[in-house]
C-alpha cells in the first residue's frame, strides 16, 4: 500500500462531518513513528500514554503550540 493509498483511506473512514480527521484511541504493542505531518489545520496530540519514550522534536508551528498537563516518570529535556 502506498502512502496516497493509505491517506485515502484515512480520509474515506475517518472523516467527520465537519471535515476534521479523527485518528483516536488506536493502541499498538510496538514502536510508533508519527513524523513528518503537514497540516493545514491544527494538529492535536491529546491523552497519549506511552510505556516508552515519547519523542517531539523538531515542530514548526504558525499558530501556538501548547503542551500541558504532562505526568512524566522519566526526566523531561528541553
Amino acid at each position: 500500500m502506498t502512502k496516497q493509498e493509505l491517506i485515502k483511506i484515512i480520509k474515506d473512514n475517518f472523516t467527520n462531518k465537519y471535515g476534521d480527521i479523527y485518528i483516536t484511541d488506536l493502541e499498538f504493542d510496538t514502536n510508533v513513528y508519527i513524523s513528518g505531518m503537514k497540516v493545514e489545520g491544527h494538529l492535536y496530540q491529546e491523552c497519549q500514554r506511552v510505556k516508552g519514550n515519547l519523542r517531539q522534536n523538531y515542530q514548526k508551528v504558525n499558530g501556538d503550540l501548547h503542551q500541558d498537563s504532562q505526568e512524566v516518570e522519566g526526566k523531561i529535556y528541553k
